[in-house]
């Protein structure tokens, strides 16, 4: 008794030692550049949880959670704005309004910006907690649960969304994910564990308001659930799980604008409503079969074969009616870039997203380190005394590891199904090594003994003939090896020592590793750490200081043209109107983004003065890092050509030894970025462009825009957009009259994948 309570004590400690490893891993962002937030999604994040919170102080929860809801921004994508409410994943938004609020209640308030900060590395550890329950419920052993939770504690591929101040979306969803895999694996344990598919459906609907990869989520379910019926798994307990899970799901789901009826709709999450009609079918099927137990083998297979036969039918005939309406929406070239190579989805726009390459070999070392080697072990023994929960894992492992394969950011959702099979092997190579150096202390080592034990293994083995599997076991090749393996204990005492020599080694490095990647991507992005001539670290802070000079030192209702990466961090802390964002929602106004700063000064001017008071471009070059806007100027080029066929892509080049085409060199994208510090570039033509404010380090560059049209500027600031969006009318109506003649030209982009189009054919 006193044995068993002080192995449970210290199997809770050690769980507990991991959380706490899984938080404080996450936090040298904030020792060493404070409580920042990081990157460029997230401050919009943290904008919308600003306007949140201020709204709900000012009216109440509830009017305040409609106002959000409700709000058009009209500080973003100028001069259309943007529904915010109805395009947003909301749960992180809520989530850290709640604990803003609970903290402030219990009396330990704390600001918003570190609330922010925190809920990344916070919700890290009930990752932590669920890979737990995942791995306890495949093995049923607490030391690979532990492990499991080890690994994904500091695995590199969580942490790499994850660390403080990294305040994204997949910071909580990660969590969400992982919780809704346990309860769905623990769902089907037993017979009376089907009402979990309860708290999977909920954890389902907050995974929803979390990341749009729900339907990764959704999918992997529908997959594992469509894997158990196809291998004779089929089950009552099976059929309640997840017909409650995706009713419930699916309700929750459609509640939120920005998913509505895509559950219903979309061709990517079609496959779990078939999975869940097929189960209807199976349990009419099993219940008219338990109802008559007299019948025949053949009249049970042409039942079977009428039901099924019935609703193939009945589903041609519903793609029949609602195909040609229209109703069933195109695959989004997200999706389609997971089963096609990288750049070649048929859109520039999410070609030009460096998270979307694809994902090089030597990432997985750098990512998962010493779980590339356990995994596979871990991997294989979950098809020994195959489970439920073992063909889930077998499932998510391959499938995750396919799309992480495809695009980069995917390492992530490999995270926790690696970690449970690196967990699962980690205890089976420890176990084994050890067990050899016990053996010969368990038994008498001499060689009549062993003799005897090894006939007995041989025995057992063939004695299993006739089971499943045993006629692989009973193979004279298989007794063979099986006797060798018995009769030599010291090769295998040497092959254990070795094996678990190397397995501690590499939990030191990986350890190590682990915690120098937690430094590498901790860096904030916004803020640079570098060291001086004497070796002195410094901290280079350009980006920010270039968004507070916007602040203090422009009027509050300037509009700032830039590359459309940069506009969370304008909106978020210079607080200034911009011209797009990361939000990516409308392609045809990034083509007219990407034509004004590939085109030559003069032509540029005629749009720019349109739009924006000032031009903000990033030159850090200039800063040792090549990875400006005339590195992603090709992109801006075909973009904008998707649109404008007179911007031609394949003029707008730089060669290796940095020269640009002719193209390029008169862009204006390439003339801001280079004036005055390349003593070869021209000044500006009279009333274009004047440079107002150059950072410290080079690195960002400021202009304002001469001859601003102050007609256009009013004509926009009578809620154009906003009205267009509201009453349904094209949103062409919010540009100013200005720029008629430029949007004439422009072709809409059309997805490639979008079979709902209907092109126009002109016949001869």
């Amino acid at each position: 008794m006193i044995a068993s309570a002080a192995s449970w004590f210290l199997k809770l400690n050690a769980l507990l030692f991991i959380l706490y490893i899984s938080y404080t891993i996450r936090l040298h962002a904030v020792q060493v550049y404070g409580k920042v937030i990081h990157e460029f999604d997230p401050w919009f994040n943290y904008r919308a949880t600003d306007y949140l919170v201020n709204e709900i102080n000012a009216r109440g929860f509830w009017e305040g959670s409609r106002s959000f809801f409700n709000w058009y921004d009209d500080k973003v994508w100028y001069p259309l704005g943007r529904p915010v409410g109805t395009t947003i994943y909301c749960g992180l938004q809520f989530t850290s309004a709640f604990i803003y609020f609970v903290l402030e209640a219990i009396g330990q308030p704390m600001s918003l910006n570190d609330v922010c900060v925190y809920v990344p590395s916070w919700f890290a550890s009930f990752s932590c907690l669920f890979v737990f329950g995942m791995a306890w419920e495949v093995s049923r052993s607490y030391n690979s649960a532990l492990a499991a939770a080890f690994f994904m504690a500091i695995s590199p591929a969580h942490l790499m969304r994850s660390v403080a101040g990294g305040y994204d979306n997949e910071g909580i969803a990660v969590a969400a994910i992982c919780g809704t895999f346990y309860f769905w694996v623990r769902s089907l344990r037993d017979s009376s564990s089907w009402w979990y598919g309860v708290v999977t459906g909920l954890m389902y609907i907050y995974m929803v308001a979390a990341w749009g990869g729900y339907i990764f989520v959704l999918n992997m379910i529908g997959v594992h659930a469509a894997v158990l019926i196809m291998s004779g798994r089929y089950s009552q307990n099976l059929w309640k799980s997840y017909s409650i899970f995706y009713v419930m799901g699916t309700l929750g789901a459609i509640q939120f604008p920005v998913v509505g009826y895509a559950p219903l709709k979309s061709l990517e999450q079609l496959g779990p409503l078939f999975v869940f009609f097929w189960l209807q079918l199976m349990e009419v099927c099993k219940r008219y079969e338990r109802a008559h137990p007299d019948m025949g083998e053949r009249r049970i297979r042409d039942y079977y074969m009428l039901v099924f036969g019935g609703a193939m039918v009945a589903g041609l005939v519903g793609i029949m009616i609602f195909m040609p309406r229209g109703y069933l929406g195109p695959i989004s070239a997200r999706v389609r870039g997971l089963f096609v190579q990288h750049t070649r989805t048929g859109n520039p726009l999410v070609d030009s997203v460096a998270e979307h390459q694809a994902t090089r070999d030597e990432m997985y070392y750098q990512y998962f380190h010493i779980v590339c080697y356990l995994a596979p072990i871990g991997f294989v023994s979950m098809f020994f005394n195959l489970t439920d929960q073992k063909l889930f894992v077998i499932t998510y492992t391959a499938i995750s590891m396919y799309f992480s394969r495809k695009m980069i950011r995917l390492i992530l959702i490999l995270a926790p199904a690696s970690s449970v099979v690196a967990g699962v092997a980690l205890e089976l190579v420890i176990t084994w090594s050890i067990s050899q150096h016990l053996e010969d202390l368990e038994e008498p080592a001499d060689p009549v003994t062993a003799k005897s034990a090894a006939a007995k293994n041989v025995k057992k083995a063939q004695g299993k003939k006739g089971k499943k599997g045993g006629e692989l076991t009973s193979h004279p090749f298989f007794q063979e090896l099986n006797e060798i393996y018995s009769e030599n204990l010291m090769l295998r005492k040497v092959l254990a020592g070795v094996w678990l020599f190397m397995t501690l080694s590499g939990l030191l490095y990986y350890w190590v590793h682990c915690h120098r990647m937690a430094e590498n991507l901790s860096s904030p992005s916004i803020m640079l750490m570098a060291r001086s001539k004497t070796g002195e670290p410094v901290i280079i802070d350009d980006f920010r200081e270039s968004y507070w000079w916007l602040r203090d030192n422009t009027p509050q209702d300037s509009r700032v043209l830039s590359w459309w990466d940069y506009g969370y961090q304008i909106n978020g802390i210079a607080n200034r109107t911009t011209i797009a964002d990361g939000n990516t929602w409308n392609h045809e106004h990034i083509a007219l983004l990407g034509r004004a700063l590939v085109s030559p000064v003069k032509k540029a001017h005629r749009i720019v003065r349109h739009l924006a008071d000032y031009v903000l471009v990033w030159s850090t070059r200039y800063g040792n890092m090549w990875g400006d806007d005339i590195a992603k100027s090709p992109h801006m080029a075909r973009i904008g050509g998707s649109v404008y066929k007179d911007i031609k892509p394949e003029d707008f080049w730089q060669d290796q030894s940095g020269k640009p085409s002719d193209m390029m060199r008169k862009s204006l994208i390439y003339r801001t970025v280079n004036f005055r510090l390349d003593p070869s570039i021209p000044q500006f033509p009279p009333d274009t462009f004047e440079e107002v404010f150059t950072s410290k380090n080079n690195m960002v560059r400021i202009y304002k825009v001469l001859r601003v049209s102050a007609k256009s500027k009013a004509y926009c600031s009578e809620g154009r957009g906003y009205k267009a969006w509201y009453s349904g009318k094209p949103l062409l109506e919010a540009y100013p009259p200005g720029l008629k003649k430029i949007l004439s030209q422009k072709q809409d982009f059309k997805q490639l994948e979008d079979f709902n189009r209907r092109d126009e054919v002109e016949e001869d």
